[in-house]
């Protein structure tokens, strides 16, 4: 409870006092695999206040459609806001087509819904996209294990040799929640 009042906060005062959005993205990332539905929802009404957002907050308006399609068990309204969140996420992709984060998003919010072939090829066109032009700036805000793990896991029956050279950079990465996850034995 107290962390979705944390980001509902954070997305209100984003939206009336900071031009910058930076932070509420990356608290939005730093908690993207432990919303409920109903955080979700309330998330997206701060959302439908909002007048004019920019390209961070559309982005993550787009991912929070898509996640909140999981809960969804009515297949119109599923699809919908998989077709809403995506489409919203491919514009600004497609208005900023060299921002890292962006795609960082798009592809994270897709391998949520990886069982859909269209969303397996976006996951794979923007983690690789990430593979070849990460700097270390992005390595050092980003955990950059998580690329490489979600690309061997991609890859593991279609490409297995793709997937193990994946897997045997996730070594170089020893701080990444990835890292610890395969080759820790604790």
């Amino acid at each position: 409870m107290r962390k979705w009042i944390i980001v509902f906060i954070l997305l209100i005062l984003s939206i009336k006092i900071f031009p910058d959005n930076i932070n509420i993205v990356n608290t939005y990332l730093k908690n993207f695999d432990s919303f409920t539905k109903k955080e979700l929802d309330n998330i997206l009404k701060s959302f439908n206040n909002a007048k004019n957002m920019d390209n961070l907050l559309k982005i993550v308006h787009g991912s929070i459609l898509v996640k909140k399609s999981i809960y969804e068990w009515f297949f119109p309204l599923k699809y919908y806001y998989i077709y809403a969140g995506m489409l919203e996420m491919k514009e600004v992709v497609k208005s900023d087509f060299d921002n890292l984060l962006y795609r960082y998003i798009r592809g994270k919010t897709a391998y949520e819904i990886i069982n859909y072939d269209f969303s397996k090829e976006i996951f794979i066109n923007d983690f690789e996209y990430i593979y070849i032009r990460a700097n270390e700036k992005f390595k050092e805000n980003y955990d950059f294990g998580e690329i490489l793990y979600k690309l061997s896991e991609i890859y593991k029956n279609n490409n297995p040799q793709k997937s193990r050279k994946f897997l045997e950079e996730l070594k170089k990465y020893k701080s990444s929640y990835y890292y610890r996850m395969i080759y820790d034995e604790n």
